[in-house]
């Protein structure tokens, strides 16, 4: 090998040497600041565009993708005051392992009462545009169709869990909030066989124990929510257990409300008018009338499970809410009314903060949402207004 030759060898060798050397020194970073001149991708889809107001803001949903690194760091330059109503706008910024940089604004509108559009998720009702009557009810149901199911009662997560999750008091994280009744009671005052000491409660001078249960809204017979094994009776998923119905409920007025028909026991034609309690009224043959501070409640839960259930497969049971519906406590027919009261019930009773934040947690849990608590207007567009049902 001649001399030159020899030279220019042990020159590339000195250079692949140098290149190793640095790069056991450096790793790839030198590599990727020499090829990579773009800045990573800021994901911002878990982000929430409204806010309530004095509530912490949730950050924790941004996340940033790069086209060479695995990795790169989300910045959060200037947070968003969350103590001041209106429009505020922050920056984010994203750096990748080669220091190229990506900065967005991203704008939070802070509102004073809760907005249920703030958890809708985008596009979720798109497909209902311009529709209603018979056309909107059959789009809302393959929205809401096939949610995610719990049984009722396992060893694994089921409907107690979840209404101690649902129900849970925020002021004090052992009790549940009754629906009903209107008062806060222990978790572990669940219906059992043997409720702990602290379940007692002194009603007119006695000691009474207190256990809760759970409430069908709309009544599990009312449309027989149960499947055959047999000759046997097996509770069934499906209606049974939607959350969207379901609720934390004290076993007295539980069984007092059976499975009445929802009427307006006040308002001047109704028989037998008795207070049960709380508010809530039973009359007629067999009807009840809830407080005033849940009944928009109960008609948007009714409206929900008359358009979630349809006859479809799966679904076992078709639902529907009539006017005069009869009150035979025997009647196993899945009908549920008095439609015109629970129409007005939803137009004076509008949705609550409560309503809307229940929903957002049925819907982590369920996948599906109940439309007439993101969405109060659909319900006219379906039913009518209350005066439509005027005999």
């Amino acid at each position: 090998m001649n001399k030159k030759l020899r030279t220019v060898l042990v020159a590339i060798m000195v250079i692949i040497g140098v290149f190793i050397a640095i790069d056991n020194y450096l790793g790839t970073k030198i590599v990727i600041r020499l090829i990579d001149h773009e800045g990573p991708t800021i994901i911002t889809d878990q982000l929430k565009d409204k806010h309530l107001i004095d509530r912490d803001y949730d950050y924790s949903g941004i996340y940033c993708e790069d086209n060479y690194a695995e990795t790169c760091e989300i910045t959060i330059v200037n947070e968003i005051d969350i103590s001041i109503t209106g429009s505020q706008t922050f920056k984010i910024q994203a750096t990748d392992e080669a220091g190229n940089l990506t900065e967005i604004l991203y704008t939070v509108l802070i509102i004073e009462n809760i907005d249920g559009s703030m958890y809708i998720p985008e596009g979720y009702y798109d497909s209902i545009d311009g529709l209603e009557g018979d056309l909107l009810k059959a789009a809302l149901n393959d929205i809401i169709t096939d949610h995610t199911e719990y049984p009722y009662t396992d060893d694994e997560t089921d409907v107690w869990d979840l209404l101690k999750i649902l129900d849970e008091d925020p002021d004090n994280h052992d009790n549940v909030l009754l629906f009903y009744s209107d008062y806060s009671w222990y978790k572990d005052c669940q219906d059992t066989t043997n409720p702990p000491d602290f379940c007692e409660m002194e009603i007119e001078g006695e000691l009474k124990t207190i256990e809760w249960n759970r409430e069908h809204v709309w009544s599990k017979s009312r449309g027989d929510f149960e499947i055959k094994e047999g000759t046997t009776s097996v509770l069934a998923m499906g209606a049974h257990t939607d959350l969207h119905h379901l609720v934390s409920e004290e076993r007295t007025m539980n069984s007092i409300k059976n499975n009445r028909m929802f009427e307006d026991c006040n308002d001047g034609d109704d028989t037998d008018v008795e207070h049960v309690g709380y508010g809530n009224y039973t009359c007629n043959a067999w009807d009840f009338e809830p407080r005033d501070e849940v009944k928009g409640d109960v008609a948007r839960m009714l409206f929900y499970m008359a358009v979630r259930y349809e006859g479809e497969e799966g679904d076992m049971v078709d639902l529907e809410l009539i006017n005069n519906p009869d009150s035979d406590k025997l009647s196993k027919l899945p009908l549920y009314g008095d439609l015109d009261d629970l129409l007005r019930w939803h137009e004076e009773d509008p949705v609550s903060e409560r309503e809307i934040l229940r929903n957002q947690l049925i819907y982590t849990y369920q996948n599906n949402r109940n439309p007439f608590v993101d969405r109060p207007d659909l319900v006219a567009l379906i039913w009518g207004r209350p005066e439509d049902y005027v005999n």
